[in-house]
């Protein structure tokens, strides 16, 4: 018979605090959320850009600890998980990242607003710590995403220009924006009492450009988005093609002029 593998060191644990809460009170729903999102934060995973983890950054569950609710994980980048988690103690901590990116901090946020939605729910602090420690690293309640939001975000209405990449969603419909400028498509959210038409009418304007109104929150030290919802929009009247085609000629720009039909050119850009 084989030997028997020995079984690995967890890398971290994810821990639910309130004496009262075990494993069987958990919802399958609770767990499986807390973990993806915990998840999230160990990998740097932004679930809007990125679909499924990098299987190199995955998380395991090892096993799960009777007597309390102590979820035990194992990552198969440790180092990553590590660097990563540490990052999160120093958000929820001292309510900034320092020098990092915004990007990170958008990443960031996203899993703790869902570890936020999650502690409600239960009714309990959840905690990630290194295996054999009494302090948590980090500990996430019901109102931390709304008191980093507080110090980071802001929120307003205003006009957003961009190309409809997608739309729909499995788990949420969403409007998916290339913009001008941004590295990264914009995905946004889509008012409830008008979705259905907005949906309808944005479906109809795939790969067209649109002025999108609605209403956006900024990581106010850059005016990154983090959020967008829509609320309207509508497309930019492009004008006359012949006249500025016409102005162009006139203003020395004569490249034109070696375009048989630039209407239709035009027209093929715009595609």
């Amino acid at each position: 018979m084989p030997p028997k593998s020995k079984k690995p060191e967890p890398t971290f644990e994810v821990h639910f605090s309130n004496r009262q809460v075990h494993p069987e009170s958990l919802t399958l729903g609770n767990v499986t959320d807390a973990l993806k999102a915990v998840q999230d934060l160990a990998s740097g995973r932004d679930s809007f850009l990125l679909r499924q983890v990098d299987p190199e950054q995955a998380i395991g569950l090892l096993d799960i600890k009777r007597g309390s609710a102590t979820f035990r994980c194992l990552s198969r980048s440790p180092k990553d998980a590590v660097k990563n988690l540490n990052r999160v103690a120093r958000l929820l901590s001292n309510g900034h990242l320092g020098s990092a990116s915004d990007d990170l901090l958008v990443a960031l946020l996203r899993p703790i607003e869902s570890l936020s939605i999650i502690s409600k729910a239960v009714g309990s602090p959840l905690e990630v710590r290194w295996p054999g420690e009494r302090h948590p690293l980090f500990v996430v309640q019901e109102r931390d995403f709304e008191r980093l939001s507080a110090r980071l975000l802001m929120e307003g209405e205003t006009t957003v220009t961009g190309t409809v990449k997608r739309v729909g969603g499995v788990t949420g419909v969403r409007c998916v924006l290339g913009i001008p400028g941004r590295a990264r498509s914009l995905y946004c959210d889509v008012k409830d009492n008008r979705k259905r038409e907005l949906i309808r009418r944005l479906g109809q304007c795939l790969y067209q450009e649109i002025l999108a109104q609605g209403t956006a929150v900024w990581v106010h030290s850059s005016w990154r988005i983090f959020k967008f919802t829509i609320v309207d929009f509508s497309q930019p009247k492009l004008g006359n093609a012949s006249a500025a085609i016409k102005e162009l000629r006139e203003a020395g720009l004569d490249a034109w002029d070696k375009i048989e039909d630039p209407e239709a050119y035009l027209r093929e850009m715009r595609k």
